[in-house]
């Protein structure tokens, strides 16, 4: 169960959740930025993410302790002034928000032990972001929908989230890491946060 110590919230490692085969109602989020970011359902372990926990560690980044993916190979980046984030799908009030807007919906912190699948882990990590579950109500969520398909900007990664998940506390787009904005290995320049879940979810470059 999570709790607070010396100030931190703590989210223990969680099994990787997700929907085990897709419902049959969506919510979409989608990041646009010269490509298409989504966020939409389902919750099967993609198959590039298999081929890279079967392989070595990711390249390791001494200033944070972080190993870096990418199921390309390239590390791609947007120009902030011209992203977009669109909240569409089975919503009443479609959204389509700035980096300025998003940021004016109210930021909070979440620091969070951050744990990999694959065996390693960065304690206390301290993300800056937007709750997820307060895009959610902006956008009116209709009945109907379900969960949310994430895919990152440049299409090359897919991952869902049921509905109910993405209302928890602590559940964030996030801008910034330790009191800077994401770099473009982190995820820039915005990217989701799920400390309770294993590293994978958390899509990055939405």
């Amino acid at each position: 169960m999570g709790g607070r110590e010396a100030g931190r919230t703590l989210y223990p490692p969680a099994p990787p959740g997700g929907l085990s085969q897709p419902v049959g109602r969506r919510l979409f989020l989608a990041g646009l930025a010269g490509g298409v970011g989504l966020i939409a359902l389902g919750g099967r372990l993609p198959g590039a993410l298999r081929s890279w926990l079967e392989g070595p560690l990711g390249e390791l980044s001494p200033s944070d302790g972080f190993h870096f993916y990418s199921v390309t190979g390239s590390i791609p980046s947007w120009d902030r002034a011209g992203w977009r984030l669109a909240v569409d799908g089975l919503v009443d009030k479609p959204l389509s928000l700035s980096l300025d807007e998003l940021t004016s919906i109210g930021l909070q912190t979440v620091t969070a032990d951050f744990h990999c699948v694959s065996g390693w882990s960065v304690s206390s990590v301290r993300w800056r972001g937007v709750s997820l579950a307060a895009l959610v109500d902006l956008a009116a969520v209709r009945p109907a929908g379900r969960a949310l398909r994430l895919e990152s900007g440049d299409g090359a990664y897919v991952d869902y989230l049921d509905l109910e998940v993405a209302r928890k506390p602590g559940v964030i787009v996030a801008l910034g890491i330790r009191d800077t904005p994401l770099s473009s290995e982190r995820g820039a320049p915005a990217r989701l946060v799920v400390p309770f879940y294993y590293g994978y979810k958390g899509v990055k470059w939405l």
